[in-house]
């Protein structure tokens, strides 16, 4: 059992054990055991009363009071950067009246059960929290622990934000009465093609679903999307009976999803799968409103649509898309795979990588359809995803020749971004490669690098006094210092 495995077997476990009380027990008391938090105001990590070592980031809407109880939202950042999701949800969480903790300890290629499980005991003695409106949301990793959660305890979570990835690996589609799903990506985000699936698997299983993309590659959310995800979250509590029906609420969000869902509609054919996201749009209101309001107008247009052949080309059209990307990255993976299994001397698969990436950029950018060339992005994202998650279980596993081998191709694979070159620095400093690791390492600054922090870490300390390394160390200040300012 590989590690993404054993941490999903890990994570549902823990969840079903941690959670599930909250969805069978009575709700925590108002009155929390310590004093409140600041309201209205984002705090980058509060420690957990039973291990200081562990913190979250919270905020609490301006009305926070212990005499009612509220929504709970839990994030989970790849990174461990809970601040990242807060920062991105307060506007909204204000608006709609929700709490936001985000674990700063959760991250990827580790296991989370030690850092839900302590938060969750803070979360439970600290905050008032209704408990039949828990949410998960996460982005990454993070959305895979989202889920996870979600799948773990059954029915305790209200509903799952998804941002850039779906369930834990291994695990079937979840029955309907699991929770909600708000699923989204971006455009170029190699898991683009999950989220359709996923979003399709889920609607088969009659979930209730919502799908939103937005412009850009693998990452969080726009803080617009984040504020259409927990209207959608406000919505669904309104449906289920757990937050007080505002008809003029109803109203406004009926209006702004059927105007979204017309304008995907007329897109087509200028946007060959313009049909099939309109298709999908008008299931999905069908599903929210039609114990809300009258909904015959939007079932005689799915209907229409779902008849027509504009849908059919239009479905066969999204399906060649995604083939694309699959047969780009899997054209990647090939030499990923070769570098792995040493078929070849690296530098002669360094070199096939190049013409090959060579060949595709020449394709993305010679042609005039959007779509194609986001779907031709996509595939090299995913295939430079393959190679540095691959290269990271590596390291964990101590193999750093692999992991530096894997590294390197992905600097090939992303020649405009520091990290790999840092990355590649941090395996080559193992293997006691140092000129290599100061070549990596200046590259990184020359492409701005700005994490301090990352030199300061004990992979470098054999490093840490030679004069290259310590000018090196002074460049990354700088470009912190560049990006504060």
């Amino acid at each position: 059992m590989n590690l993404l495995r054993r941490a999903a077997a890990c994570l549902l476990y823990s969840a079903a054990l941690l959670f599930s009380t909250a969805a069978q027990s009575p709700a925590p008391s108002p009155t929390p055991v310590v004093s409140p938090m600041p309201l209205g105001m984002v705090q980058p990590a509060v420690k957990v009363l039973a291990d200081a070592s562990y913190s979250y980031a919270l905020y609490l809407p301006s009305k926070y009071s212990t005499q009612k109880r509220w929504p709970l939202l839990l994030a989970f950042d790849p990174g461990g950067e809970g601040v990242y999701p807060v920062e991105l949800f307060h506007e909204a969480a204000e608006k709609y009246g929700f709490v936001v903790i985000g674990s700063n300890n959760s991250r990827n290629f580790e296991d989370p059960s030690t850092a839900i499980r302590l938060m969750w005991g803070d979360i439970s003695k600290r905050y008032a929290i209704e408990p039949r409106r828990l949410y998960t949301t996460g982005f990454s990793g993070g959305s895979r622990v989202a889920g996870g959660v979600a799948i773990g305890c059954k029915t305790c979570i209200a509903g799952v934000i998804s941002c850039g990835a779906g369930l834990p690996s291994g695990v079937p589609i979840p029955p309907p009465e699991t929770a909600d799903w708000f699923l989204t990506a971006g455009t170029l985000d190699f898991n683009f093609s999950e989220i359709i699936h996923l979003t399709d698997a889920l609607d088969a299983r009659h979930a209730a679903t919502h799908i939103a993309f937005f412009p850009g590659p693998h990452s969080w959310m726009p803080p617009a999307v984040a504020e259409e995800a927990l209207a959608w979250m406000q919505l669904r509590a309104m449906v289920k009976g757990t937050a007080p029906l505002d008809k003029e609420f109803v109203e406004s969000e009926f209006n702004r999803q059927v105007a979204a869902a017309k304008a995907l509609q007329s897109s087509y054919p200028t946007q060959s799968t313009g049909a099939i996201a309109a298709f999908r749009a008008y299931r999905q209101i069908i599903n929210d409103f039609r114990t809300l309001r009258d909904v015959k107008e939007i079932q005689t247009a799915l209907d229409a649509l779902a008849a027509s052949d504009d849908l059919k080309r239009s479905r066969k059209s999204e399906q060649a898309l995604l083939d694309l990307q699959d047969r780009t990255a899997e054209r990647i993976n090939v030499i990923t795979n070769g570098l792995i299994d040493r078929q070849k001397p690296e530098g002669i698969l360094y070199q096939e990588l190049e013409s090959l990436i060579k060949d595709i950029r020449r394709d993305r950018d010679a042609t005039q359809d959007t779509a194609r060339r986001d779907a031709l992005s996509r595939g090299m994202s995913g295939a430079f995803a393959y190679a540095r998650e691959t290269a990271s279980d590596d390291m964990l596993k101590k193999d750093f020749l692999t992991a530096r081998t894997l590294f390197k191709e992905t600097a090939i694979l992303r020649p405009e971004s520091a990290w790999p070159h840092c990355l590649t620095a941090t395996a080559s400093a193992h293997l006691g490669e140092t000129k290599l690791a100061l070549e990596e390492l200046t590259k990184a600054a020359d492409q701005g690098f700005n994490s301090p922090q990352m030199l300061e870490a004990p992979d470098f300390d054999k490093l840490r006094n030679d004069a290259v390394f310590k000018e090196i160390s002074a460049r990354v200040v700088k470009n912190a210092a560049k990006r504060n300012n």
